[in-house]
């Protein structure tokens, strides 16, 4: 018998979704067949993010269908309008057959608008590394009628998106040749160096869901360790009724460090005092042990004692091999030296 009150499983998974404003902001752009132009630092992400983005638009908005072109193999005009209708083909085989196109006076670049119509569809095309337009000789004046062309197709919406490069920025920005169609964002930081993908994909496939933010979050808790990465996802996963939480991530990454906890201890047994000493200094003093400050704090000795105490612990693969300024090896075993052996010391 319904009551009309909402439980707190519910009321999790309806309120307590962390969301990123500007990708809600992307997403209903697209969903209003606004058009958008996105430029991204190199390794950001973008493919992915943009992925992501077709994904929700799609399952938020069943009548639009998502096409990607990548602008990787183009380098002229003509193999522009081969990939071009390679790629509406390969997406749309039943009507794309059946619409006579012509190449020769860009007729193609109507495609999309022509299967929407026989189909009785809405779609959003997205131009993969767009900041490759450059290859193409006199890419000035063709982007110009590709941006005519393409701006009043009913039922379609375009995306361009690729690297955020001097060529690409001139052409989105006043006075480029791409200027004036959507808005343009750039997006500087990096905060999807992660795994987040194969997080979203176990929630999916298992028929619950988990937002983006919260993705990008739980790949971060494990600093996108591939073995880790599976193992919190699958914790997560079986906490979670409909929609997985920060909070709900945070308890399984409880469960996965006590998951290991036998483990660790059998690991710490066979440290020496100092050795000990050392990664209580990684954990709590920012990975700075060679500091005087430091080395008399956790009665280290000289630079010399450390050197030999961090060569010691990266033969025993515990601290990454590498710099100076080197990192416990195991992103878990770091957070459980953290929350519970050095904490009940205390």
């Amino acid at each position: 018998m319904a009551t009309g009150f909402l439980s707190l499983e519910h009321l999790s998974s309806e309120y307590i979704i962390e969301k990123d404003w500007l990708f809600e902001t992307h997403l209903n752009r697209l969903s209003s067949l606004k058009p958008l132009v996105i430029a991204a630092t190199q390794g950001w992400g973008i493919q992915e993010y943009m992925k992501e983005l077709g994904f929700q638009l799609a399952e938020k908005n069943p009548d639009i269908h998502i096409c990607y072109m990548d602008m990787k193999p183009v380098n002229s005009i003509d193999s522009f309008l081969e990939q071009y209708t390679a790629s509406l083909s390969q997406r749309f085989p039943d009507v794309a057959s059946r619409i006579e196109i012509n190449n020769s006076n860009l007729g193609a670049l109507k495609l999309p608008e022509l299967i929407a119509r026989k189909k009785k569809i809405k779609i959003a095309l997205f131009f993969a590394n767009s900041h490759l337009f450059r290859r193409i000789n006199n890419y000035d004046s063709f982007l110009t009628s590709l941006r005519l062309r393409l701006r009043n197709q009913k039922n379609c919406v375009f995306c361009f998106y690729g690297n955020n490069t001097p060529f690409f920025r001139a052409q989105i920005f006043h006075p480029g040749s791409l200027t004036g169609y959507g808005r343009p964002y750039e997006l500087n930081h990096n905060p999807f160096n992660c795994r987040s993908n194969y997080i979203r994909k176990v929630f999916h496939d298992q028929g619950k869901s988990i937002g983006f933010q919260t993705s990008i979050k739980m790949s971060s808790m494990v600093e996108n360790h591939p073995s880790y990465i599976k193992l919190l996802a699958w914790h997560a996963l079986i906490r979670t009724q409909n929609t997985c939480t920060v909070s709900i991530a945070e308890k399984a990454l409880d469960d996965l460090i006590l998951h290991y906890d036998f483990h660790f201890y059998k690991i710490v047994e066979y440290l020496t005092t100092k050795q000990l000493s050392f990664l209580k200094a990684m954990v709590e003093e920012n990975h700075k042990p060679y500091s005087q400050e430091t080395r008399e704090k956790y009665q280290l000795g000289s630079s010399s004692n450390v050197a030999s105490i961090k060569q010691c612990l990266q033969k025993k693969e515990i601290l990454n091999a590498g710099n100076r300024e080197c990192g416990i090896a195991d992103p878990i075993f770091n957070k459980w030296l953290r929350r519970h052996y050095f904490s009940q010391e205390r």
